[in-house]
């Protein structure tokens, strides 16, 4: 190493040491603005649904429907299924037996005939069963509902052909969402 080149390093030491040296300057920083939606299931229903007194063997319509709310922040599907009383079972056909009965779902924007339910389509179980373009629609479905979007979901009861219990009996049904 050359003297002059010594000469250099130990000026630039001595500016190091005294704080003196040329400063390295940064450019302007740039900003990444990092946004996040936690996705939000939620489904709420009015309810309850009464149907008063009903003659053992016969079908009768719901007087209201139940109006049910995508009450998340994301596009819905909701399911159905119900809770049997303690007496009673329901059956997906026409109860043929005693203490079995028939519940039918059908999202529709009026009241819809008794005969507009099929039990194919229809039918409540103890099984959740998500909506479909068919399964318990009328002339509204549970299949993708926007946020905030709400449905009118009407009920059909088939009372069993004979039963022992004669108070009145409450059956829940569930509504439950799931995404999409």
């Amino acid at each position: 190493m050359s003297i002059k080149n010594l000469g250099r390093i130990a000026v630039l030491q001595l500016l190091l040491a005294v704080g003196l040296a040329p400063l390295a300057h940064a450019g302007n920083p740039a900003t990444i603005s990092v946004t996040v939606t936690i996705q939000s299931l939620s489904v709420s229903a009015t309810g309850p649904i009464a149907f008063g007194t009903v003659v053992a063997g016969t079908q009768t319509v719901s007087g209201a429907g139940s109006t049910v709310t995508n009450d998340g922040n994301v596009i819905e599907t909701f399911s159905l299924s119900l809770t049997n009383p303690s007496t009673w079972t329901a059956v997906q056909a026409a109860p043929s037996t005693a203490e079995d009965y028939a519940l039918l779902a059908e999202f529709n924007s009026s009241a819809p005939a008794a005969g507009s339910f099929t039990y194919a389509n229809h039918a409540i179980s103890t099984a959740s069963v998500a909506s479909s373009a068919t399964k318990f629609a009328g002339d509204q479905n549970g299949l993708s509902i926007a946020a905030s979007g709400t449905r009118s979901l009407w009920f059909r009861f088939n009372a069993p052909t004979s039963t022992s219990v004669t108070t009145q009996q409450s059956i829940t049904v569930t509504v439950t969402a799931s995404a999409g």
